[in-house]
């Protein structure tokens, strides 16, 4: 070789020797594997595998999940038999630096997803309430609180299932549990509230879970009643301005208690209420749509038309829809969302249909007719937030004395019938999509 094909040679040598320098010492790059990655779910007990995608030389692999170090490798396979949320911290090393990603796992206990359904009685229509759930793949299971809780039981005449902070709050009408407080992912009951000064309480509210709010069935005692959730126990003093209050859940705006009383619009404040609006006919409900704008629904009557009217941050209305005169937007019509599309559904009680607004458009429809679907008598109609489909329960021997079950018909975004569950509970009363 002469001296010019050398000095090529170890020309090409060194631009090959930096290149390779350079290659090994940039900071490598991670993205995961998925878009969903970084927020995901999976049952207890069940594996999940990280496999974040690595581009460059990596020198270490680490693995930190809730602080503590858990495996050095480029995957991870994450199983756990506890419920709850785990950040998961993944970082790669090389001469050049440290690159991570970071993980949010929910982990869900056995009633963690899919619907939970409750029934006001037993099958013999006089005992003890109970839970139905139906999973993702359509299975369901009745009487999951009795497994849940051997040798316990919830009180007969439950009303509703209320959520907040990871526990669902069951009323009773008759006690002696008032309110049973159950883990939301397990069904383990926490504790319960048996001192009640009020009788018959039917909706519960809270904004804390501290303190909390009953309505009741006894009309002659109407209106909302404090309940101190530390001492576990309900007031007998009906709260000041809250008389009128409707026998309809009771909403929340915004993390405060904002619902109808008679024909205004009250909110709960520092123990007190404040009065925000007040209509020419009763309030009919506060629900929220997919733009996270509340929408209040007010009555409709003979001489005044039912409408809808969106809050504004300081529940100042901003804007407000008429109805035509054959809706009239019932009190006792139930007003619901699924919150994460345009649509408010409720029932027109006189006529048993189940009608909707859509706060795009402005406009209003019949969705399904009761008697056509083949529903009886419905007590409970929610929507699914995941998908916007409707779900009504239908306990057609509710008057007769026959046999107390509940069929559940689920109504996709047309209306169309997609499923009918038969005997999904006894006289359902409330249904409920975990989040």
């Amino acid at each position: 070789m002469n001296i010019k094909q050398t000095i090529v040679a170890m020309f090409c040598l060194g631009i090959l020797a930096v290149s390779c320098k350079k290659e090994e010492t940039e900071i490598a790059r991670l993205t995961y594997q998925a878009e969903s990655d970084s927020l995901m779910t999976v049952k207890a007990g069940k594996e999940l595998i990280l496999a974040p995608q690595i581009i460059g030389k990596t020198s270490r692999y680490q693995w930190v999940e809730n602080g503590k170090d858990v495996a050095s490798t480029a995957t991870y396979t994450f199983k756990k038999a506890e419920p709850g949320i785990y950040n998961i911290e993944f970082t790669v090393e090389n001469d050049k630096g440290k690159t991570s990603l970071n993980y949010r796992v929910k982990v869900l206990g056995p009633y963690g997803d899919g619907v939970l359904l409750l029934s006001y009685t037993d099958e013999t229509g006089f005992g003890n309430s109970s839970l139905s759930h139906i999973d993702e793949d359509g299975t369901i299971q009745l009487n999951i609180f009795s497994k849940a809780n051997p040798g316990a039981a919830l009180s007969p005449e439950a009303n509703s299932l209320y959520y907040f902070n990871n526990q669902y709050y069951i009323t009773s009408s008759s006690g002696p549990n008032f309110l049973s407080v159950v883990d939301a992912q397990t069904m383990k009951l926490n504790y319960v509230v048996n001192k009640s000064a009020a009788s018959e309480v039917t909706y519960f509210a809270t904004t804390d879970g501290k303190t909390g709010y009953v309505n009741v069935t006894n009309r002659r005692k109407s209106g909302l009643y404090t309940v101190d959730l530390t001492n576990k126990s309900i007031s007998s003093t009906i709260l000041e301005g809250s008389k009128e209050v409707s026998l309809v859940p009771i909403n929340t705006v915004n993390q405060t208690i904002v619902t109808g009383a008679g024909k205004q619009l009250i909110k709960v404040e520092g123990g007190k209420v404040v009065v925000l609006n007040s209509y020419k006919e009763n309030v009919a409900g506060v629900v929220r749509s997919g733009d996270n704008s509340y929408w209040v629904g007010v009555q409709g009557s003979t001489a005044n038309k039912a409408k809808f009217v969106k809050l504004d941050k300081s529940n100042k209305g901003v804007d407000s829809v008429e109805l035509s005169a054959n809706f009239k937007v019932p009190a006792n019509g139930i007003l619901t969302s699924g919150g994460k599309d345009e649509y408010l559904y409720w029932q027109e009680t006189s006529r048993g249909v189940i009608c909707r607004f859509n706060t795009r458009t402005k406009t209003a429809e019949e969705f399904v007719d009761h008697a056509n679907a083949g529903i009886i008598f419905a007590t409970s109609w929610k929507v699914n937030p995941k998908n916007g489909e409707l779900y009504v329960a239908d306990s057609p021997e509710i008057f007769s004395g026959g046999e107390p079950f509940s069929n559940l018909f689920i109504f996709d975004k047309t209306g169309k019938l997609r499923k009918e569950v038969k005997k999904a509970g006894y006289q359902i009363t409330d249904i409920v999509f975990p989040q």
